[in-house]
């Protein structure tokens, strides 16, 4: 029975890999994204929404007829069926007017807390003002609509109450009116001569009369019937939803903004980038694995990824000749970080540990990182090899190793570029050339000219970028100025690449494919090395006929300059 294949999981495609690379690379802008999008869900984006939306303010009003015009039945005002038993009633829109909405505009002036918009003139109040008759009744609803659910509560209140006391105040006035007039009509009647025994003339008149009074008794012909309701024409949004789009909006900007800045400031993460932006052949790369626990894993770590890319970029550099018709190396990279003095000392490590003779040669001489990584004190080193009074840079060497010497930056009377630009330069290379393969760490190619004037005297120069780091434009620029000086450039090295999260991103093969991961892993964290060193002692002066540089003519008189002796070998493995 045969085991059925497993499914492979799903993975990103290269293109989304490469975005999602872009975006992590400039994390801080996301997170201040997602800070600021917070901060609009809680603050900006409901006022937002909410001005955007409109609010309906309703109120409801009771209009009857009025008092004066003796109705017996109470049918209704407005949206009557037009039969005997609902009269067809007036338009809803009698109840508009414009000196009412004049009084109400100039009331919600005066209101405090009431943002009232300049524009606002009765007549536009009053074509935002809808009236609703509800048919068969006597009542009415009162709608007003605003952005401003404050506004449209306080203009809809203002016109009903107004327009019920105007109403109410007019009726009354008329009802007064026809009373009076109906009584003395009454009056003159009952004077007329009549005959005896016949009903007064003006009974129907009072009856009418006492119609209206009672009718005025029952109430006033407009009262406000309710409270105002306000609505909205979208269901509120809550502060939960407000929220999430905040984030969604400030993580859209936050990536958006980090897609720009990779884009205009494009950094290097690829080999295929290095070729692009260099215009150099692609050499080889080394991997994350390892170096994110010591710089030197080639000691410390011999079985990480780190330290067998280093190894294939000597083997690969080999197969172009160093240590052959290329003696002096130099290691140049456009900006500091980008991993040039840990190629230096792990490619002199490895070539060492394989028997070849290594001379590392700290030549930044504003900034040397050579001590640093390797645990050395500050001493004298090329510097002091070329100043005025010149010490043989043979004596500064420091021995790391049976096959690997280190000569210091030293410490620089003069400016390092008036140093670096003297003949004594090229006179101490040629003196370490004849020790083996010389290594050179440059300072920034971009930040002086040294690196350049160091390259001029190196057989070849080995470039060095950063994935995730190096700018292209940098590279570009850096490269381009060896190129012009007509300096050999073997190619470039990518560091720092291929990390676990975008390899899997990216489906390159999980870690059962990659035993390098596993056994980084695996190996225990080790604690930073303390390197035990003695400088070499000053080599005996040049008999007559020697070749003047400290060799005698005799070509063995070189390796015992490079090679501790028993007792001294001995010491130090008992340390």
């Amino acid at each position: 029975m045969t085991e059925a294949p497993a499914e492979q999981p799903v993975r990103l495609g290269p293109a989304a890999a490469n975005i999602a690379r872009s975006i992590w690379h400039q994390k801080e802008l996301l997170v201040l994204g997602l800070v600021l999008g917070l901060a609009l869900g809680w603050l900006a984006l409901p006022k937002v929404l909410s001005g955007g939306s409109t609010y309906d303010a309703t109120v409801r009003m009771k209009v009857v007829k009025a008092p004066a015009d003796v109705i017996v039945e109470d049918t209704p005002l407005f949206g009557g069926t037009g039969g005997s038993d609902a009269p067809t009633g007036a338009s809803p829109e009698v109840l508009k007017d414009v000196l009412i909405a004049d009084g109400v505009l100039k009331e919600l002036n005066k209101t405090k807390g009431l943002d009232v918009p300049h524009d606002l003139t009765p007549t536009l109040l009053l074509d935002r003002l809808s009236i609703t008759p509800l048919e068969g009744t006597s009542f009415v609803d009162l709608s007003f609509s605003d952005g401003d659910p404050k506004l449209a509560k306080a203009a809809v209140e203002q016109y009903a109450m107004q327009f019920a006391a105007a109403r109410n105040k007019f009726e009354d006035d008329r009802l007064t009116r026809v009373i009076t007039d109906l009584e003395a009509l009454a009056g003159r009647l009952d004077a007329a001569p009549r005959e005896p025994g016949t009903a007064a003339p003006s009974t129907a008149l009072r009856d009418k009369i006492n119609e209206a009074r009672a009718r005025r008794i029952d109430g006033e012909p407009t009262i406000v019937a309710g409270q105002v309701i306000v609505n909205t024409n979208g269901p509120p949004l809550s502060k939960k939803v407000t929220l999430a789009l905040g984030l969604l909006l400030g993580l859209a900007v936050g990536a958006g903004a980090g897609l720009l800045v990779e884009t205009a400031f494009r950094k290097v993460v690829t080999p295929a980038d290095a070729e692009d932006a260099s215009g150099l052949p692609f050499i080889a790369e080394v991997r994350k694995g390892g170096i994110r626990r010591t710089p030197l894993p080639v000691i410390d770590r011999p079985f990480s990824p780190a330290a067998e890319d280093y190894r294939r970029v000597g083997t690969a550099l080999e197969r172009q000749g160093l240590g052959t018709d290329i003696r002096v190396l130099a290691i140049c990279s456009a900006e500091p970080g980008d991993g040039r003095t840990m190629l230096a000392a792990n490619l002199a490590h490895s070539l060492a540990r394989q028997g070849r003779e290594v001379v590392l040669v700290s030549s930044d001489l504003r900034r040397p990182e050579v001590e640093r990584l390797l645990g050395l004190g500050q001493g004298p080193g090329l510097a002091e090899a070329l100043q005025d009074d010149p010490i043989p840079a043979i004596a500064m060497l420091v021995s790391i190793n049976d096959h690997l010497l280190v000569l210091p930056a030293g410490m620089p009377s003069r400016h390092p570029g008036e140093l670096l630009a003297s003949k004594r330069l090229l006179e101490t290379i040629q003196t370490l050339r004849q020790m083996g393969i010389i290594i050179l760490d440059t300072p920034p190619a971009r930040h002086s000219a040294d690196a350049i004037t160091l390259s001029s005297v190196a057989d070849a120069t080995l470039f060095v970028a950063k994935s995730g780091a190096t700018r292209m434009r940098a590279l570009h620029e850096a490269t381009s100025g060896l190129r012009r000086d007509r300096i050999r450039q073997l190619g470039l090295v990518l560091v720092g690449t291929s990390s676990p999260l975008l390899r899997s991103l990216s489906s390159r093969g999980d870690l059962r494919d990659q035993p390098d991961a596993e056994l980084e892993e695996l190996e225990p964290p080790t604690q930073p090395r303390q390197l035990q060193f003695n400088p070499r002692p000053l080599p005996p002066a040049p008999e007559p006929g020697g070749n003047g540089n400290g060799t005698n003519g005799d070509p063995e008189h070189g390796s015992e300059v490079t090679d501790l002796n028993a007792k001294e070998r001995n010491r130090r493995a008992a340390e």
